[in-house]
């Protein structure tokens, strides 16, 4: 059953699609939740009425994370903690806390978006990797020091 998606659907795809999926699932799932619609002949016209709109806002949101994702690149954060003997921290440093001080910064960025390889736990450089959106990643340099 072809439906088109009004939202994103986790396995099957991202809102404005097209896509043919089993009909149990469109009729028990998509459509009740408003998830989809079907995908009838009166839907795909306005579906095809409405494609260039939905290409110009991807193209300008795509843009837009591309200038973020520049920005990040650019910074170079530097975290204040208290640290005990041989430059150990008490705790760690988070990527809410890295989030947060993007937002300093006038970088407003989701903390899941913010992954580290491995916790911080002590003083020195470390880089962080923001990702953005599907394809568009940037790596943060972060120094942590001490109070």
């Amino acid at each position: 059953m072809k439906v088109i998606l009004k939202r994103d659907v986790k396995g099957v795809g991202h809102a404005g699609e097209v896509k043919d999926v089993k009909s149990g699932h469109a009729r028990n799932f998509l459509i009740p939740t408003g998830a989809a619609v079907t995908a009838d002949a009166a839907a795909l016209r306005e579906w095809e009425r409405h494609r260039s709109e939905r290409e110009e806002r991807d193209r300008t949101l795509h843009a837009d994370t591309e200038a973020i994702a520049a920005r990040i690149r650019e910074l170079h954060l530097q975290i204040a903690v208290k640290a005990g003997e041989k430059s150990r921290l008490f705790g760690s440093v988070t990527n809410r806390e890295i989030a947060d001080q993007l937002a300093v910064h006038g970088i407003e960025v989701d903390r899941h978006l913010i992954h580290l390889r491995e916790p911080i736990k002590t003083l020195g450089e470390f880089r962080a990797e923001v990702r953005l959106a599907s394809g568009i990643a940037a790596q943060l340099s972060v120094s942590v020091v001490a109070v």
